[in-house]
């Protein structure tokens, strides 16, 4: 289809109000993938002049963090577009002008997109953008974030770069891009120079982002002007057989190794979002019987539940399905797959630190003494649960970008890290080319039940895996807004005043002693005694991305410590944005004998927000964790900048 008609009705679709439903076969791209693209230029364009500050800002503010991410509809009032058509064709072609700035000769780029209902709107914008750059563009229609990254590195491709428009599990009214080369997924400086070079493009065509009709119009006689119609490209279908594969040889099935699955009832819920395909086209040709599925057809409104494994609704989802249909295994995906989680026959959730658990425990089997990096907010439990496994527990900072990268670092300085892995659900394994692959990792635990169930004559489960794993009696978050407009520097003040107010000993009492962490990569984590052997613990960290501050706390105690340093930490502050507040405790009223919690305060890394974590290892305690860190905000200079309403109730 030429660019020109498929923007002329993607555009007319989106006029009409009614709700939209994909389905797998309407949205797949049909296979056409050998077809040639002519590039429009066969020369690299000189570059644009710089834009000016208000067109450079309104491209800068669409980046967020490694990808890029606004507003591609008007669904509520006030609610203004911030990704038009127009600012993703200029990101397209300046993704084609950066590749040919790393060398790239021969540019050709695929793009796909979850079943976000401006997905149609947005995609033939990026496939002439890349074109007008003088790229071959190749349409795979509806994709997963994983699948884009394999079509660059599958046998025989000329795919030279990807894009992928999702927004993961934000609302239906957002989208965004993602932008992998054979190397990975691109790096934030790599996003801002991209955005640079795109605002200059738009500034040099005098296109007014901000009138939509205009805005649509521009794109439209681009598309007019290119004479090659973009390939296409089954990609996703690809990527089925290649993941089929993998399973196959994973298991390697003495009795059926074709069909290794068969027997095995599982459950996926895709929430409506691009993973159905894993239930139909992965699981259900090796043999598993999956009709306890649910939530598998595309859908751009995401009508049943937000699809993102740390969402409790979209867990409770799962977990049902799980148990009305008697699977044996239950697996949930985010809206692009690059996120899951899983679920245990019995209902448990199989999510956050326990997933982690679970794939080190896999990991670790196969590579003893490898050394597993996490987020900063993982339990204790999980570093003794990994430790215990002969295996090494780095646990670095928040957002999956730094937490895949660290892993990557390890390896090149000869450690030996197999597993990368966030409590959201992203994770990366070296085997798979570092990959942030939810699909992977539930693959790998659907070879782990089924070879665990080999192994021991159809006794066993994932749930032996997970056997001895300790949890917290007790865990919370708290977000605490931060309202100046330099909310990083409030936050940096706040972390640096929890800092010295633990080194003083205000957080101890006769109940508890705190100490900072030895180690600390982001913000501040403090170690909770709650006695009798039991720990807590206090996160205060700033958001990655929104003007807060985020205090996570567990305790060993209920009724405990992690209320207490939660409590303590608003006392001292009320003068920053907003926090965050993570509680755990597993002590009544404290955790002495003993007990140990801790508390982690840290600053976001985009955004104007604190951090706070905390653990305890007393029921009850996080209560007690918490009080005593409102203590140390109600006492900050910066209180009145900060938004405590999340510690104090």
């Amino acid at each position: 289809m030429h660019a020109a008609a498929h923007l002329q009705r993607s555009q007319h679709a989106l006029v009409a109000p009614k709700r939209q439903t994909y389905g797998m076969k309407s949205v797949r791209a049909p296979c056409s993938r050998s077809r040639a693209v002519t590039p429009v230029t066969a020369y690299l364009p000189p570059a644009a002049p710089p834009a000016s500050a208000d067109v450079a800002q309104a491209f800068k503010r669409l980046q967020n963090g490694s990808d890029v991410r606004g507003v591609a509809l008007a669904v509520n009032p006030g609610n203004a577009i911030t990704l038009t058509p127009a600012a993703a064709f200029f990101i397209a072609a300046g993704f084609v002008d950066w590749l040919r700035s790393r060398g790239v000769t021969d540019v050709k780029v695929a793009v796909g997109c979850d079943p976000r209902v401006s997905g149609p709107l947005l995609m033939p914008a990026v496939l002439a953008g890349l074109q007008s750059a003088g790229a071959a563009a190749v349409d795979v229609g509806l994709s997963t974030t994983p699948a884009m990254f394999y079509g660059i590195i599958a046998p025989g491709s000329a795919v030279t770069g990807s894009i992928m428009l999702t927004a993961s599990h934000m609302p239906m009214h957002n989208n965004g891009l993602k932008f992998f080369t054979a190397e990975g997924g691109l790096g934030k400086p790599d996003i801002a120079a991209i955005l640079e070079g795109a605002a200059a493009k738009c500034e040099a065509a005098a296109v007014p982002l901000g009138d939509s009709i205009l805005d649509a119009a521009f794109v439209l006689r681009q598309a007019v002007k290119t004479p090659a119609t973009p390939s296409s490209w089954p990609l996703l279908s690809k990527y089925a057989e290649h993941l089929r594969h993998m399973i196959v040889a994973g298991i390697q099935h003495p009795q059926t190794p074709d069909k290794p699955l068969t027997g095995l009832k599982i459950a996926v819920d895709a929430g409506n979002g691009s993973g159905g395909f894993f239930a139909t086209q992965v699981l259900e040709p090796l043999g598993a019987d999956v009709s306890g599925s649910q939530f598998l057809e595309p859908d751009g409104t995401f009508p049943n539940h937000i699809p993102n494994p740390e969402n409790k609704a979209a867990m409770d989802a799962a977990v049902n399905a799980v148990k009305q249909s008697g699977a044996d295994l239950g697996i949930v995906f985010d809206t692009d797959v690059d996120r899951s989680a899983i679920v245990g026959s019995d209902g448990t959730p199989i999510n956050s630190n326990r997933f982690i658990a679970l794939m080190a425990a896999i990991v670790l089997q196969e590579h003893p003494g490898s050394t597993i990096v996490t987020d900063s907010v993982t339990s204790n439990g999980l570093t003794t649960f990994i430790e215990q496994r002969g295996g090494k527990h780095f646990r670095f900072k928040r957002g999956y970008k730094n937490v895949i990268s660290k892993g990557v670092e390890l390896n090149k300085q000869g450690v030996d890290c197999e597993l990368m892995m966030e409590t959201s659900g992203h994770g990366a394994m070296r085997s798979n080319h570092y990959l942030d692959d939810g699909s992977h990792l539930a693959l790998t635990a659907v070879v782990a039940f089924v070879r665990s169930r080999l192994a021991s004559g159809g006794a066993a489960g994932l749930g032996e895996l997970l056997a001895d794993l300790q949890e917290p009696a007790e865990a919370a978050e708290y977000r605490i807004g931060i309202k100046d407009p330099d909310f990083k520097s409030v936050g940096s003040g706040v972390l640096q005043a929890f800092h010295d107010w633990v080194q003083a000993g205000a957080g101890s009492s006769s109940s508890s002693s705190w100490s900072l962490e030895q180690v600390n990569h982001e913000g501040w984590r403090v170690n909770v005694n709650e006695g009798a052997g039991k720990r807590g613990w206090a996160l205060l960290r700033q958001s990655l991305h929104d003007p807060l501050l985020v205090l996570n706390v567990e305790s060993d105690v209920p009724g405990g410590g992690a209320g207490q340093v939660a409590a303590a930490l608003l006392r001292q502050s009320l003068h920053d944005p907003l926090l965050v507040l993570n509680v755990e405790s597993d002590v009544p009223g404290g955790e002495g004998a003993g007990r140990r919690g801790w508390a982690l305060l840290r600053q976001s890394l985009h955004d104007p927000l604190l951090v706070l974590n905390v653990e305890s290892d007393v029921p009850g305690g996080e209560a007690a964790i918490r009080g005593n860190v409102l203590q140390f905000f109600t006492k900050l200079q910066q209180a009145q900048a900060l938004d405590l309403a999340a510690l104090q109730k």
